[in-house]
C-alpha cells in the first residue's frame, strides 16, 4: 500500500522587531492564542500563501524560543496539569532551557500570553514556582502600557496583483 503524505503548509508569522518565521500547522496549534485566532478569523480557510505575516508581540528570539520547543513538542499528548512538575525532563528539554534568566522570564510571558500550557508548566518546573505564584509575579496585559499589551495580533488577506 502507498502511503500519500499531505503537503506541508507553512504559515508566517513575525515578532515585534518584524523577524519572520515559518510555522507549519501542527506547530500553530500548539500556541493556543494563535490557534484561536486562526480558527476564529477563518485563516484556515484562506490559502497560506496568500496571507501575510501574524505579527506576534515578542521579540525575535524569544519567538525564535518558543516555535523551537512547539515544533519539538507538537505531536505530545495534550498537557496535563495534573501531571505538571512531575517527572525528569527530557535531555532536549533540560538543553533548551539552558538559557539567560532574562530570556527565560521572556519565554515565561510568552507561554502565559500566548496560552501554551506545556511550556508554561515547564518553565515553572525550571524556576522552581507553581504556576500561580509565577503568574503572580507577571504583569497583568492591562498593566503592561509600554507595549500596549502584549497579545495582539494583526493580520490582512494579500490583495490580488492588478
Amino acid at each position: 500500500m502507498i502511503q500519500i503524505q499531505e503537503p506541508v503548509v507553512l504559515y508566517k508569522i513575525r515578532s515585534i522587531d518584524r523577524q519572520r518565521f515559518l510555522i507549519d500547522r501542527p506547530t500553530v496549534a500548539m500556541i493556543g492564542r494563535l490557534d484561536e485566532f486562526f480558527m476564529n478569523a477563518g485563516l484556515d480557510l484562506i490559502p497560506a500563501d496568500d496571507l501575510n505575516a501574524v505579527q506576534l508581540e515578542v521579540s525575535a528570539p524569544v519567538l525564535r524560543k518558543v516555535i523551537e520547543w512547539c515544533d519539538h513538542h507538537k505531536f505530545d499528548p495534550p498537557h496535563d496539569e495534573a501531571r505538571a512538575g512531575t517527572g525528569d525532563m527530557s535531555e532536549w528539554d533540560t538543553n533548551f532551557f539552558m538559557v539567560r534568566h532574562s530570556v527565560l522570564f521572556e519565554i515565561i510571558r510568552a507561554a502565559r500570553d500566548y496560552d501554551i500550557p506545556g511550556l508554561f508548566a515547564m518553565c515553572c518546573q525550571i524556576v522552581g514556582q507553581n504556576p500561580e505564584v509565577v503568574m503572580a509575579g507577571l504583569l497583568d496585559d492591562d498593566d503592561d502600557d509600554a507595549v500596549g499589551g502584549v497579545f495582539r495580533m494583526r493580520v490582512q488577506q494579500n490583495a490580488p496583483a492588478a
